[in-house]
């Protein structure tokens, strides 16, 4: 029973990912502007920020904004990047699906280590931690995934103006090895 219930959350969480990135339609956007780069620094700069982008006062959220505005350069680095930026934000999100399904996995198969000695809490407790670590793994490719972002709209951005201009990435790699998969990182200049 419990297995049966893990594999429907497992799939219900799945379709929601699924149907949130696939669901929003593109919307019309004219190249040949400079995109406005803002930092949103969060709670005081507390919480973390994330960088919000516009062209003309209309807010750039989705990869299909940024690939009508990239795509019609022509520019191979720049297209190169927000692909690999589109491809690792998809990444982070399947590793926080499964997160969150192994956290309730975990939960509801495995006996869990006393906490507090109430079988529920120590349940929501071990699933958590499991999830936890799934999501972490996650975290780090959509971080790499927001500035691959924050590269190519750089690079679009002296394009337009005409300028000439460099960037630098920071990419989270799979890798296979002897001992088992590996986390390694790859800088390019």
């Amino acid at each position: 029973m419990r297995l049966k219930l893990a594999a429907l959350c497992c799939l219900l969480l799945s379709w929601t990912a699924c149907s949130h990135l696939s669901a929003q339609e593109p919307s019309p956007v004219a190249p040949g502007k400079p995109i406005e780069t803002k930092i949103d620094l969060g709670l005081f700069g507390l919480l973390g920020g994330s960088m919000q982008y516009s062209l003309n006062g209309k807010k750039l959220e989705r990869y299909e904004d940024f690939k009508a505005l990239i795509y019609p350069l022509r520019d191979k680095e720049t297209s190169d990047m927000i692909r690999a930026a589109e491809q690792k934000n998809f990444v982070a999100w399947m590793f926080y699906v499964t997160g969150v399904a192994s956290g309730v996995d975990f939960a509801l198969a495995f006996k869990p280590v006393p906490f507090v000695n109430v079988d529920w809490i120590d349940r929501i407790a071990s699933g958590a931690v499991a999830a936890e670590i799934v999501i972490g793994i996650g975290l780090i490719f959509d971080q790499s995934a927001d500035g691959e972002k924050y590269n190519a709209v750089q690079r679009y951005n002296h394009l337009v103006r005409g300028e000439a201009g460099c960037a630098w990435t920071f990419s989270p790699r799979l890798y296979a090895e002897n001992k088992g998969l590996g986390l390694g990182v790859k800088t390019e200049f």
